[in-house]
């Protein structure tokens, strides 16, 4: 996972953050829940998706969105990595 520091001022800093990350073929990452709403723009690659109770394929171009405490996670199924954009939203005294 990849991080950077967003351009905004010390005086209002950004409500989300954003991460790059990657999954290797036939991997998955961890399954993820958290208490913050979240985005995911899949830049390359291809996997299935499960989230809830619910299965989809995610391709390049692709934006998945989940709500809080939403558990998610991508199995990729390609021959290369699968890399992906998150984009979440900070809770107050996070």
């Amino acid at each position: 996972m990849h991080r950077a520091l967003l351009p905004f001022p010390s005086t209002g800093p950004a409500p989300f953050e954003v991460a790059r990350w990657s999954v290797a073929p036939n991997t998955s990452n961890d399954l993820d829940v958290h208490r913050s709403r979240e985005v995911w723009i899949i830049v390359s690659g291809t996997g299935t998706l499960t989230f809830a109770d619910q299965t989809g394929v995610l391709r390049a171009g692709d934006v998945a969105a989940f709500d809080s405490r939403v558990p998610h996670q991508i199995r990729n199924d390609g021959p290369d990595p699968l890399v992906a954009i998150s984009v979440y939203w900070l809770q107050a005294g996070d």
